[in-house]
């Protein structure tokens, strides 16, 4: 198992230097649908009250990479983009911009400009 961890890293990081062309991506979707099958699959064969045991152990590993994992906490899948700072969007000359959100927004009125006729 932790030959399949360290593989995975390998692949996360070396994917992660040539992600020009979207490779990091498609690791990732690639790893965790390895992973998440790796881990269906252990707990289908664990007796019920290991099983608890072990979705509880799983749990509490979540939260805790959720609470303490570097980063900025934002990800976004390809085509997307994610942030956790000031993100300013404008469309010009009749051109449009669009973005989904997932949380708070804070909207401040436009500055004023010149005048207008």
């Amino acid at each position: 198992m932790l030959q399949r961890l360290d593989q995975t890293a390998a692949d996360l990081a070396r994917a992660s230097d040539e992600d020009a062309q979207g490779a990091l991506e498609r690791v990732r979707v690639a790893q965790s649908r390895s992973w998440e099958t790796r881990f269906t699959d252990l707990l289908q064969d664990l007796p019920e009250p290991e099983r608890d045991e072990a979705v509880r152990a799983l749990r509490s590993l979540v939260e805790h990479v959720r609470q303490h994992a570097s980063g900025s906490g934002a990800s976004a899948g390809t085509g997307g983009f994610a942030a956790t700072g000031d993100v300013i969007m404008k469309a010009t000359n009749g051109s449009v911009v669009a973005g989904v959100v997932n949380g708070g927004v804070r909207v401040d009125p436009p500055k004023p400009g010149p005048v207008q006729d």
